[in-house]
């Protein structure tokens, strides 16, 4: 039944995909987040944490804008792409938690993102390039 035409699938699985990253990028620019999020970079040695966090979050919305479009979608699935692989490798470093119930969330968020990427890599799969 739906293998004869999924296009309504890949349309509500990219919906869904943009949704979590816009929500998530909303959040992180509340002023609260940002300073958090800068102040961490810098604590994990990230250079020019500001920039990076700024870079980031334009990939972020210009991936996410691209792929909502259609307009060269294939590019916006790479960013959020890079943006999720960076992201998870600053943030999620569960190995070096030593409480073990913090270590067990960033590795379920680590694997979260790894999701997330395998998502965005069969999305890449259907979007065509412009």
């Amino acid at each position: 039944m739906f293998q004869q035409d999924p296009s309504w699938m890949v349309t509500v699985g990219r919906l869904l995909i943009v949704t979590l990253f816009l929500v998530a990028g909303t959040l992180n620019l509340m002023p609260a987040r940002v300073k958090d999020h800068i102040d961490r970079m810098a604590g994990f040695g990230v250079p020019l944490p500001a920039f990076a966090f700024w870079f980031g979050m334009a990939m972020e919305f210009v991936g996410c804008a691209l792929v909502l479009s259609g307009w060269h979608a294939d590019i916006g699935v790479w960013l959020l792409i890079a943006f999720t692989a960076v992201a998870g490798g600053i943030f999620h470093r569960y190995w070096l938690a030593d409480d073990p119930a913090r270590r067990g969330a960033l590795r379920i968020a680590l694997l979260n993102n790894v999701a997330v990427i395998g998502g965005l890599l069969v999305l890449l799969h259907v979007v065509k390039p412009v």
